[in-house]
């Protein structure tokens, strides 16, 4: 029920730590595609609050086992579903993000001044280089 494979993708979201933060379940809960009308977001933040000591920021791989267990309660779901579910899964997905093109700096035909020619130089024609004048 609760073999390598979950412990495997509890390291994962822990950043390969014994311990999960609230925003690391998050993304679990999210990644893995838990979430619905009946297992929200703000359930998720109540569920890490529930399980973990109170004192502490994070908790361990028992917590998170009893964290699933609530999930699994609030989905209407059994915990080895909710388990099926994550491992399916897999581990967490990075996702950045990509400039657009900028027309003005990324097309040097529209360099205009000094820049359509190659940009600045240090090499003055004829004085030599430009430190050198006083």
């Amino acid at each position: 029920m609760e073999g390598s494979g979950i412990q495997a993708i509890f390291k994962s979201f822990a950043g390969g730590a014994a311990e999960m933060d609230g925003r690391q379940f998050a993304k679990l809960a999210k990644d893995c595609s838990i979430l619905d009308k009946k297992l929200t977001n703000t359930d998720i933040d109540l569920i890490f609050a529930k399980v973990k000591d109170k004192a502490a920021r994070k908790i361990n791989y028992t917590q998170f086992t009893a964290a699933l267990e609530h999930c699994a309660t609030k989905k209407g779901i059994s915990k080895n579903d909710l388990i099926t579910a994550i491992e399916t899964a897999g581990g967490p997905k990075f996702s950045g993000t990509k400039a657009e093109a900028v027309r003005f700096h990324d097309d040097k035909s529209l360099y205009t001044g000094v820049h359509a020619n190659g940009g600045p130089s240090t090499v003055d024609a004829g004085n030599g280089v430009i430190s050198d004048i006083s």
